[in-house]
């Protein structure tokens, strides 16, 4: 199945507007180490995971200014954290590359970028310090660049105008792993063959084992953006404040691709991007096939590559109604997996959906395929977990 691709803002060179005098950075899975009223800097730690945790998460503050408040959030049934920031952003740029990356050691490399808090930028917010210590053989690094979800291209934008720090990042990710291959991979199969085990599959001829991980064939796949902020964690000791993202929709005057402080407000954004708000029928954070629905408080995440303002003539509305065993959704899925017979019967194949969403996309019915899997999924996984 051929989705459309809409990626008008491909031609639209990475801007900045005016920073936020305020951010709300969200810290799940970690704890905050400032308290309100501290002053802070920019680029300072602000929040991190207990040093026993099986994951070691960092947080660092995209202003400088004052802790005006910690709040806790709803999300998904649990809660997290927002650190409430006022102040400023600042104003000089990045430092350029000073060294080699030969003048680095693996576990240099790999402690920069847990000091630095680097994450997935493509949406999975995995840290990147426990992908580049894999403690099995790793011959290749591929630079996923395949953006293949509609509208998104910063990715796109980020490769173009800063190949040279993308191509920093990728050798010192081979260097971390000892990998002697190093690929950046832009498929062209479209939506959804960027997910990283078809990357896999087609570049290198290998096939990730069910419930795997690409490690699991010597292969390490890190975004784009992760590995220009790789490069700028090793390089320039710069930790992961910003990101740029595509902003678009009908209802976006200005849309385009901005480099943006992590924990700004959506409302901010789409206000400096002359939105209009009134006919804005569905917010997303991230891609109209993977994204989720936020709101105007919602902050930028670092795992967050768009936000779309998207107007009813866009959108596709949901119909809770019984499936009709018409056999669309398991002929456009990837996986052949039968969505709608798996959304009102779940068994532990669910666990193998990858969420591309493409599933709902082809319903005749237009029934809320992707949010009845990932409910179905995350029922499985606790209990399986409530079993051990």
């Amino acid at each position: 199945m051929k989705i459309p691709s809409y990626k008008r803002c491909a031609d639209s060179p990475i801007q900045q507007f005016v920073p936020p005098n305020r951010v709300r950075v969200p810290i799940d899975k970690m704890a905050p180490i400032i308290k309100q009223g501290d002053h802070i800097e920019a680029g300072m730690l602000i929040a991190r995971t207990d040093s026993d945790a099986r994951w070691q998460f960092r947080r660092h503050s995209p202003l400088t200014g004052e802790v005006v408040a910690i709040e806790e959030k709803p999300n998904n049934g649990n809660e997290y954290q927002e650190i409430i920031i006022e102040g400023n952003a600042p104003t000089t740029a990045r430092p350029n590359k000073h060294n080699v990356s030969n003048s680095f050691s693996s576990d240099d490399i790999v402690s920069a970028a847990r000091e630095a808090g680097i994450v997935g930028m493509g949406g999975g917010m995995f840290p990147t310090y426990a992908k580049l210590s894999p403690n099995v053989p790793i011959d290749c690094v591929i630079i996923n660049a395949s953006e293949c979800e509609p509208y998104m291209t910063c990715d796109h934008r980020v490769l173009l105008e800063h190949r040279d720090e993308v191509e920093s990042g990728l050798e010192l990710a081979k260097q971390a792993v000892g990998a002697k291959r190093g690929e950046i991979a832009n498929d062209k199969h479209g939506y959804p063959f960027g997910y990283e085990n078809f990357i896999i599959r087609n570049l290198l001829g290998r096939e990730v084992p069910s419930g795997g991980l690409p490690k699991d064939v010597g292969v390490v796949v890190i975004n784009v953006q992760t590995a220009q902020t790789l490069h700028h964690a090793v390089y320039g000791q710069q930790p992961l404040t910003q990101r740029v993202v595509t902003v678009d929709g009908d209802a976006v005057s200005k849309p385009g691709n901005y480099l943006i402080p992590i924990g700004t407000e959506i409302g901010y954004v789409l206000e400096q991007c002359a939105t209009d708000l009134e006919s804005t029928a569905l917010l997303l954070g991230g891609g109209p096939m993977m994204g989720k629905p936020v709101d105007l408080d919602s902050p930028v995440t670092p795992g967050m590559g768009a936000i779309l303002a998207l107007t009813a003539t866009q959108i596709q509305k949901a119909n809770d109604g019984p499936c009709v065993r018409c056999g669309e959704c398991l002929e456009a899925c990837p996986l052949g997996l039968p969505a709608g017979l798996l959304s009102e019967q779940p068994d532990e194949s669910v666990l193998e959906c990858i969420e591309c969403g493409i599933c709902q996309y082809a319903c005749v019915g237009s029934r809320p395929l992707l949010d009845k899997l990932r409910e179905a999924k995350a029922q499985i996984r606790k209990a399986k977990a409530g079993s051990v």
